[in-house]
């Protein structure tokens, strides 16, 4: 497996082609603090698309696309997570602080390419898709956050709602989404209502990533997190998306769902500190 480094003064940021094109690592060398998980049970190795998305969790910053849940779309199956996580992405351009990627193997026919940047203690992620199919489909963002002992989320939250009634313990139950604690039991998967695209995640030593995905294309956050209670992970994910809903008919009824065929753009810019 050809891994890519990019590092800086503040940064080393590990990028793997063959395996979704994903960041697996993302060190702040000041505080030598790794700001993705990664799932210890699970050795990095590519997998079959067709695999099961959890039983197969590697960790990382992802992208999901074209869906979530399993869709049928007008080209076929659209598979679990979609099918960006499993691919193999090509290396068209490589410097100590950018990597560009692409991919142009996919079922649905769609070319997508994405842009890797670090400067100074920033990490920006840009991607340009041609989506040539007529469907309604999701991008999302993927972006796995270790916990620390104790995990703060510092957000404009309006409202949260549950993404399954018959999933978690946290929403509902009189408890804080937003202060996480390593190994507490809890877990729960939620759409989060923002009033700006921007996010603060805070660890127990003032270590904090500031992510911002201010863009037309990404109106949407949903926030997946098991603090022990869901398969023993200890993981927040924060997905930025394109649709309101995780299930396309939902979105669609919603009338908060992209369709194809499209030119599709959207970014990420996530900031590092230690305060």
């Amino acid at each position: 497996m050809n891994n890519i480094n990019l590092e800086n003064e503040f940064l080393r940021v590990e990028v793997i082609p063959g395996l979704g094109g994903r960041i697996d690592s993302i060190i702040y060398i000041p505080t030598n603090k790794n700001w993705v998980w990664k799932n210890s049970e699970l050795e990095n190795k590519a997998v079959s698309k067709y695999s099961n998305y959890d039983d197969n969790w590697q960790g990382g910053w992802e992208e999901l696309f074209p869906n979530d849940a399993i869709e049928e779309f007008e080209w076929g199956k659209g598979l679990d997570h979609g099918e960006l996580w499993s691919a193999h992405w090509n290396v068209d351009f490589i410097t100590d602080n950018e990597v560009n990627l692409s991919t142009e193997t996919l079922d649905s026919g769609t070319v997508f390419r994405k842009i890797i940047k670090i400067r100074d203690n920033a990490v920006k992620v840009s991607y340009k898709a041609h989506i040539k199919f007529n469907d309604n489909f999701l991008f999302k963002l993927h972006l796995a956050v270790p916990l620390d002992s104790s995990t703060e989320v510092i957000c404009d939250s309006q409202n949260i709602e549950k993404v399954y009634d018959d999933f978690g313990n946290i929403i509902n139950k009189g408890k804080d989404f937003f202060n996480l604690k390593k190994d507490s039991g809890n877990f729960d998967f939620a759409y989060i209502d923002l009033k700006t695209n921007e996010i603060l995640v805070k660890d127990s030593v003032n270590n904090s990533m500031k992510l911002n995905f201010g863009d037309e294309n990404l109106r949407y956050f949903w926030i997946f997190q098991t603090q022990g209670g869901w398969r023993n992970h200890n993981v927040l994910v924060l997905e930025p998306a394109s649709n309101s809903k995780k299930h396309l008919v939902d979105s669609i009824k919603d009338n908060k769902a992209l369709k194809g065929p499209l030119d599709f753009n959207c970014h990420y810019e996530v900031e590092f500190r230690n305060e």
